[in-house]
């Protein structure tokens, strides 16, 4: 073992800046994610599609930044507006505080699992992961590394993309609902609403939208059902049904591209030299 599970969490969260700066601290983890994938694009799939999604969450963290600036905090004549305000900031303030906590939640849950597999391998992951805690965690990697095996063999092996694939889709699985549910559960009705017109992922990078490339959740779930919350990101069925049809493939078709100069791929690149600027 190259390191205990602890050690390569820290030196996983050692590359973050503190927790108080929110948005340097969510495009570092957008840095990580996209990182990780374009050092190994065959296999940590998971880590593309979460660079896109982070960098998402990013919009909402800038938002609360400009909601906290000083200058909106004063400068109201009317009291009951002022007061109206300051209720509704503080409501929308503590939705995007949680939002904030699943960015950090789900690096805290699987960087280090990524650190620990890229520095070492199936072996390290297994030896450092604990028991019970982390048994999705490896049985998702195992895939992932059973796939790397047979491809090491015959690049061309449908059975190795398929494990590769089922692997990631498990990992992702595992941080939607074992994660980010408590996350979701406790936003506010408006909250969800918000959450849901905000789940708008574009794999393409491109300034003209490529329906192919894009997944949005009101899009998919219709936006009349989403505004009235007959249809939210926050329901575990709702959003795996989703990421499942509309999500998924996306990203698939995307990392299909990621092997030839192509705008989604520069994108990647852009959040990944987040990490060198920062350092």
């Amino acid at each position: 073992m190259l390191q205990t599970r602890e050690e390569w969490r820290r030196t996983a969260e050692s590359v973050l800046p503190p927790e108080e700066r929110y948005s340097d601290r969510n495009r570092m983890i957008t840095a990580r994610y996209a990182g990780w994938y374009l050092e190994n694009p065959g296999i940590l799939k998971w880590a593309g599609m979460a660079a896109f999604a982070s960098r998402q969450v990013g919009l909402a963290i800038l938002a609360a930044e400009l909601m906290m600036a000083p200058e909106r905090q004063s400068g109201d004549d009317n009291p009951l507006l002022a007061l109206h305000r300051f209720g509704a900031d503080r409501l929308m303030l503590a939705d995007f505080e949680e939002i904030r906590t699943g960015n950090n939640n789900i690096y805290r849950d699987i960087a280090w699992a990524h650190a620990a597999y890229v520095g070492g391998g199936m072996a390290e992951l297994e030896a450092c992961a604990a028991e019970r805690e982390d048994d999705l965690l490896v049985e998702g990697f195992g895939m992932i590394d059973r796939g790397r095996e047979l491809l090491r063999r015959n690049q061309n092996d449908r059975e190795a993309e398929r494990l590769i694939w089922e692997g990631n889709i498990f990992l992702l699985r595992h941080e939607q609902v074992d994660v980010l549910q408590p996350v979701f559960d406790r936003l506010s009705p408006g909250g969800r609403v918000l959450a849901s017109f905000g789940s708008e992922l574009d794999f393409s990078g491109s300034p003209i939208p490529d329906s192919r490339y894009r997944a949005s959740f009101s899009s998919f779930q219709g936006y009349v059902e989403t505004f009235a919350g007959a249809k939210s990101v926050a329901n575990p069925t709702d959003r795996w049904q989703w990421v499942e049809q509309c999500v998924i493939p996306s990203w698939k078709a995307a990392d299909r591209q990621m092997g030839r100069e192509w705008s989604g791929k520069s994108e990647m690149q852009k959040m990944a030299n987040v990490q060198q600027a920062m350092a």
